[in-house]
């Protein structure tokens, strides 16, 4: 007898395929693990694709925010250079600090017009502040103010609420958009009605502000 408990000389039996034909346990035993290797890389390989996906995603959402976040920044920072460009049209224009000498005439140097320019855009932006930076209409001599804190640069226009017939005049009702000044509502005690005042002229003031990655901030004021 063997040690394995089969007669001398008696070979171990051997198993049979379904087709019939003898295989070996060896055999058998490697066809197993080779399937189960290839299921596992299969799986891999959708675990790596839905992890690539993901971070695609997440890499599309930081970009986003750091956009929003910069057009935040650029608007405030629009806001404030655009306050500051009326302020100071509100100085060039009205006394005691006037200094566009003849508002009947232009004054380019002050970005000042004595009427409404033709051009203006279905949203009133006038034709000088209109196109790619810079403005290719914008006058040379017009003025340009550039903040040296966050590199936006300013440009803006003047107009008086005229039409064209009414350069070299003074603002008139048939050729002015036109309102009463402000008056005090306190009168004295015998005074039955205000003095009437003469009725004076519009001016629209229209800013444009450049910045960054080809940001673009229009803002518009009526002064009187």
């Amino acid at each position: 007898m063997s040690p394995k408990g089969r007669p001398e000389g008696q070979s171990a039996p051997k198993r049979v395929s379904a087709e019939g034909s003898p295989v070996s346990t060896r055999a058998a035993l490697a066809a197993r693990p080779a399937r189960e290797r290839g299921i596992v890389v299969f799986v891999a390989l959708i675990a790596m694709v839905l992890l690539s996906l993901a971070a695609v995603a997440l890499m599309r959402s930081v970009h986003t925010n750091t956009l929003v976040v910069g057009n935040l920044a650029f608007r405030q920072a629009a806001v404030s250079l655009s306050t500051a460009a009326v302020e100071k049209a509100v100085y060039d224009l009205f006394p005691p600090t006037k200094t566009i000498a003849d508002p009947t005439n232009h004054d380019v140097a002050r970005n000042y017009y004595a009427f409404r320019q033709v051009g203006e855009d279905a949203n009133g932006v006038p034709a000088a502040l209109q196109g790619a930076n810079p403005p290719p209409a914008y006058p040379g001599g017009a003025q340009v103010v550039t903040d040296a804190a966050t590199g936006n640069t300013v440009r803006y226009v003047i107009e008086r609420m005229c039409i064209a017939a009414s350069l070299g005049k003074p603002a008139a009702p048939n050729e002015c958009e036109m309102i009463p000044p402000k008056q005090p509502y306190a009168k004295e005690a015998q005074q039955k009605k205000g003095i009437p005042l003469p009725k004076i002229p519009y001016y629209r003031m229209t800013v444009r502000v450049d910045g960054p990655g080809n940001s673009v901030s229009f803002s518009q004021a009526m002064l009187r």
